[in-house]
């Protein structure tokens, strides 16, 4: 028997990354759907998250070692030819030496050969198993301040190609795979979830059409860079493979109406309870349950009268007199169905008569003016001179409203007008078409101005609550491309109002400043040594370059400080070949040497220190 296996893992907080937010999210949600809308057994679902049970009597803790059993139970032990296979990967990976690695909760970016897991391994286990229908999802996160080779995802594709194993990347290797606190998932597990969710994607044709087009889209309305996936399927054959198990069709088609009942029940929590195949079929079956209806013989009645109805012979009711007594019942129930009908229809006229006549009377409040504490009208007409019919100074005192008798202490109108706070949300409106952090705020400035008993009050804290989320997604954006500053700068500007978002952003400044104050460190470190050289004196260089090399490649700046060091070393280059050029051998060779390795110019370097090394003790014979 066919069945679906998935393996979800999602991996948060890591024992020497940065944490991720939303990695085992993906997971269980993912995980959710196929164990309940999907259809899968739930204990062919395995998830394996920072906090999740144990499965199969077997921990789910995501370490290498569980890692790696995992796969090679599966694999081996747990599916037939005919099963289906899922796994999904949520999580950080690495692309060292040519190899891309997936990182367990316990991986180190200093010793991924043996903390790591290399996906070459995973696709040689997915190999072994003995089916077919297999789908490897990748939701992988870039490393941030790890920059230990290449972009990952090459390899990945290649392997996929080459064992014809259906793989989705989440994102191309030049491209950043990206969590979002709006949507509280990644971008590509929030995407895959909304197409699994929405039924438009049966097959992984289905499902690489709408990622394609999804994902890019959903990247595109979160201001975010644009995240496209890569899709790896082999074959046509691949490519028509179902991500849910085959409704039972052929059971209802070649079954009979106990087996047609039985799937219908089966079936149920998918039709929302009903049974809409199986109460049509009682209904139409209950008039012929009655006494047979003998068909009349023509030769017994050779003469028809006139006004004989053929029809009335062949149908049940003109056959059994007792179905004529029951339509005079029937048509006296469409009858009082026919005036209960007309009785709702003048109800319903009747009341929408008497709501116009209440928005009439009362069409001030429904179109925003308020005549009621309008005083501004009446000291207008008390500047104009008065007309014959006014002369009366007691008729001009009772015509005046008690606010215009305090003639020039007119008092201001102490709160805005809905008129006021609609100018005011659409002045908002006006400054964030410029999306930036800054303008965000000032927007939400702008629109915290309209007060709470203002009817546009609600909509402008729904405004509210949107831009903050937009000013915390810029914020997490700059710090998936390092720039951790910037996104502490604009996660400050989330209000406090909105409590929530408030306190993720909160959370993601403590998280951020880790990584930022290791990386001015290290930045100063630079500075420091940038400013001990001497122009002119390759030692200085050199000592420039021993101070920043103590920056390891799991550090932020390392990668300033690699290029810092190429530059150097190129300058020493450039004296000991000067001092070449003048003759000075022994001076020049002094300089090189001091070049280090796996810089630039360190091949060359070497070459022309054996060169010299010749030339010097042919120049001394000479001056003897």
């Amino acid at each position: 028997m066919k069945h679906y296996v998935c393996v979800t893992i999602g991996i948060n907080q890591y024992q020497f990354l940065q944490p991720l937010s939303y990695a085992q999210r993906d997971a269980e949600a993912l995980n959710q759907f196929w164990a309940e809308d999907a259809g899968f057994a739930s204990d062919r679902c395995v998830l394996i998250t920072d906090t999740s049970p144990e499965t199969w009597d077997m921990p789910t803790y995501p370490s290498r070692g569980n890692l790696l059993d995992w796969m090679e139970s599966i694999c081996r032990e747990q599916l037939q030819a005919e099963d289906t296979l899922f796994c999904f990967f949520s999580g950080y990976g690495i692309h060292h030496k040519g190899q891309d690695y997936l990182i367990p909760i316990d991986g180190s970016p200093e010793n991924l050969e043996e903390t790591a897991i290399p996906i070459s391994l995973l696709f040689k286990h997915l190999n072994n198993a003995p089916t077919d229908n297999i789908l490897l999802l990748l939701d992988i996160n870039r490393t941030q301040g790890v920059q230990v080779g290449d972009q990952i995802g090459g390899e990945t594709i290649a392997l996929s190609e080459k064992f014809r194993i259906p793989t989705i990347l989440s994102c191309r290797p030049d491209e950043v795979s990206r969590e979002t606190s709006s949507l509280r998932h990644g971008f590509f597990t929030a995407a895959l979830l909304e197409g699994l969710k929405s039924g438009k994607c049966q097959t992984l044709a289905d499902l690489k059409s709408f990622l394609g087009d999804r994902l890019p889209e959903l990247t595109d309305q979160h201001l975010r860079p644009l995240q496209n996936p890569v899709f790896a399927i082999a074959t046509a054959e691949q490519a028509q493979l179902r991500l849910k198990p085959e409704p039972a069709k052929a059971m209802a088609a070649a079954g009979n109406h106990q087996s047609n009942s039985a799937v219908n029940s089966t079936f149920a929590p998918k039709q929302n309870g009903s049974h809409p195949s199986a109460l049509p079929n009682l209904k139409l079956s209950s008039p012929f349950k009655t006494a047979p209806v003998s068909q009349p013989d023509p030769s017994e009645n050779p003469t028809e009268p006139l006004n004989h109805d053929p029809a009335s012979e062949s149908s049940p009711e003109a056959a059994d007199p007792s179905q004529k007594t029951n339509e005079q019942p029937q048509e006296e129930i469409m009858s009082d169905r026919s005036f209960f009908q007309q009785l709702i229809i003048w109800s319903g006229a009747i009341a929408v008569l008497l709501l116009l006549g209440v928005f009439y009377t009362n069409r001030s409040l429904f179109v925003g003016s308020q005549p009621s504490t309008t005083p501004s009208l009446p000291p207008m007409e008390l500047s104009q001179p008065p007309t014959p019919e006014t002369t009366d100074p007691t008729e001009t005192e009772a015509l005046t409203p008690p606010e215009a008798v305090v003639g020039d202490d007119v008092p201001e109108t102490p709160a805005p007008t809905p008129a006021n706070g609609e100018q005011l949300l659409q002045q908002a409106r006006m400054i964030v078409q410029n999306t930036s952090a800054s303008r965000l705020s000032q927007a939400i400035v702008q629109a915290n101005q309209i007060p709470n008993n203002d009817p546009l009050y609600p909509e402008a804290q729904l405004a509210i609550e949107r831009w903050s989320q937009m000013i915390l997604d810029i914020a997490e954006g700059r710090a998936a491309m390092g720039n951790w500053s910037e996104a502490i700068a604009a996660a400050s500007l989330v209000p406090e109002t909105k409590r929530p978002i408030y306190e993720q952003a909160q959370l993601q400044i403590q998280n951020w400043q880790q990584p930022l104050t290791q990386l001015r460190e290290n930045q100063a470190k630079i500075e420091a040594a940038r400013s001990q050289i001497r122009p002119g004196q390759a030692s200085t260089y050199s000592n420039a370059i021993a101070a920043v090399s103590t920056i390891g490649p799991e550090e932020l700046g390392y990668d300033q400080a690699t290029e810092a060091i190429a530059r150097w070393s190129g300058e020493i280059w450039k004296l000991a070949q000067s001092r070449a050029q003048n003759n000075q051998f022994e001076s020049a060779i002094l300089a090189a040497v001091l070049i280090p390795e796996g810089t630039p110019p360190y091949t060359a370097a070497q070459q022309a220190i054996a060169q010299w090394r010749a030339r010097t003790p042919n120049r001394n014979q000479t001056q003897n």
